[in-house]
């Protein structure tokens, strides 16, 4: 059932007619049941329109000195507030060519002169009753949009203070739907003591079916985010549930991010989402990653990147949707990537969430009286604490026996070494030494079996930076392998050898260990000390 329109006010009918005696009859006609007023031009009759708080109806003549009927139902129909409001025309063109051009131009009805009393008030309550209709149906719709919003929105953590004590970070967040509700979404899952799961997602469209489809993302993925401790793992999983059954062939770019307080470690995977911003003390704003990768919802089956950051007190991460650089001012000039850099820098200095309603802010400022064209989400994750000198940090990565995963700790080194300034020369040589040492261990010691894990860990002091690499392979020393191997043998020459003296090159010291059943292979390098520092 459709609430009922209010009776409290008769229904206001706009006369506009030139000839003061068809005026007097439909005063006579009209006036008992309905308020009415009178305009004898079409610029009157628009200005009342301007200026009026209601009206429901307009009876409009056609043939009228400046302006006639058809321009005046063309201009009133641009009007918002005029948009739905009943129009029929009372003219003395009975042709159809003239009764054609009044329903193009917006009329709802269209009676020839002259007319009957009885037929105009017919016509004039039919309109009427149809505009309550329409009217009590916009309500009921609006009411229930208004619930779907409180619904969506009661989805999302506004909260944080829990998850901000456990994981010693500082969070915040805001969702600006372009419509009543929208495709954005965004959300922080406590997924264990040492993982703070976020994501961040935009789906295809706008409106309630983009909105349901985000409540089933939402849902699917905070169920992954507990069960699967990987990002990539994380997307591969929710791609697989939201394409299988996606008859509306929607799709949703998604990002997802792990931090581990303990370690520092933030591993971010991406499906086609735009590139968070990391800021760092004393670093100019930069992207934390380099790929966009592919959307989720289009076919089962796909494979996700990931890339592997620390993170150190005081660095901040700002997660955000396409409708952030996709706004547009009056002068149809879009914010951009550029503009988005240079204000997160500005604003870094403030708490997380007046950072959040800095940002917003000026985007709205941007964008000035434009309609917002998208929804927009925001997502902000600081790492708490004063920020600190990099170095003296530690990394650890627990990896399949695969040449895929020896070269994620390869990345991850280097990724390692950049954020404490270590030169690119002697990145590079550490980079083939641990790319040597890792495949020899899933070649010799998990025998390419991809179900073996093996683990690798990155330390910097002041003065060095260690990699530690552990395995639970046959006991085995490489350091004593016989020099002099063939260097063109590749995976399936031994361990040892030649490869051994290319670790050598590139690293200061080289010890191996037998701990607790695993093999302990520990590289260190010293490192220069950097340019202006005591």
């Amino acid at each position: 059932m459709f609430p009922a329109a209010s009776s409290a006010a008769r229904p206001c009918i706009l006369l506009v007619d030139d000839a003061p005696a068809n005026i007097d009859v439909l005063v006579g006609l009209l006036q008992s049941d309905y308020d009415l007023k009178v305009a004898n031009r079409g610029a009157k009759a628009l200005k009342i329109c301007e200026t009026s708080d209601r009206i429901d109806l307009i009876l409009l003549d056609i043939m009228m000195p400046e302006m006639d009927g058809f321009e005046v139902c063309l201009r009133l129909r641009r009007m918002p507030r005029m948009a739905d409001v009943p129009i029929m025309f009372l003219s003395a063109l009975g042709e159809v060519q003239s009764k054609t051009r009044g329903f193009e131009v917006g009329a709802n009805d269209y009676l020839t002169k002259p007319f009957e009393g009885l037929e105009v008030r017919a016509r004039v309550q039919s309109l009427l009753k149809a505009k309550a209709y329409n009217d009590a149906v916009k309500e009921q719709i609006a009411s229930e949009l208004r619930i779907a919003r409180e619904i969506q929105m009661g989805m999302l953590p506004h909260d944080f203070a829990g998850m901000e004590q456990t994981y010693r970070v500082e969070l915040g967040a805001v969702l600006e739907p372009a419509r009543e509700v929208g495709g954005d979404l965004y959300g922080a899952c406590a997924a264990g003591p040492e993982r703070l799961v976020l994501f961040l997602g935009d789906v295809s469209g706008k409106g309630l079916p983009a909105s349901m489809f985000m409540v089933r993302a939402v849902s699917v993925a905070r169920l992954l985010a507990r069960e699967i401790a990987e990002p990539e793992r994380i997307l591969a999983r929710l791609n697989d549930e939201l394409a299988v059954d996606n008859p509306s062939g929607m799709f949703v770019t998604f990002l997802c991010a792990m931090f581990d307080p303990g370690s520092g470690r933030l591993v971010l995977a991406n499906a086609g989402h735009c590139r968070p911003v990391l800021l760092r003390a004393g670093e100019p704003p930069d992207w934390a990653v380099k790929r966009l990768g592919t959307a989720l919802g289009f076919e089962p089956g796909l494979e996700f990147e990931r890339t592997d950051l620390i993170l150190n007190p005081g660095d901040t991460l700002v997660f955000y949707t396409d409708g952030v650089i996709e706004a547009f001012n009056a002068q149809e000039e879009c914010y951009g990537s550029e503009r988005l850099l240079a204000d997160a820098g500005a604003l870094v200095a403030q708490s997380v969430p007046a950072m959040t309603a800095g940002l917003l802010r000026k985007v709205h400022a941007f964008a000035g009286g434009a309609p917002q064209s998208d929804d927009v989400a925001i997502l902000i994750l600081r790492v708490a604490g004063a920020p600190v000198e990099r170095g003296g940090s530690r990394l650890t990565l627990e990896l399949h026996a695969t040449p895929q995963e020896v070269m994620r700790a390869v990345e991850a080194l280097q990724e390692f070494g950049r954020t404490r300034r270590v030169d690119e020369k002697t990145l590079f040589g550490l980079a083939l030494a641990l790319e040597e040492c890792g495949s020899n261990i899933v070649n010799h010691a998990c025998q390419r079996d991809a179900r073996q894990i093996f683990w690798v860990t990155f330390d910097s002091t002041g003065s060095g930076l260690n990699i530690e690499l552990r395995d639970r392979g046959p006991e085995f020393d490489p350091t004593r392998a016989p020099a002099g191997a063939d260097p063109t043998a590749g995976e399936e020459a031994e361990p040892g050898g030649w490869g051994l003296q290319l670790v050598r090159r590139y690293t200061d010291e080289i010890r191996h260990t037998r701990e607790n059943g695993e093999n302990v292979l520990r590289l260190t390098k010293q490192l220069s000390p950097i340019a202006g520092s005591p």
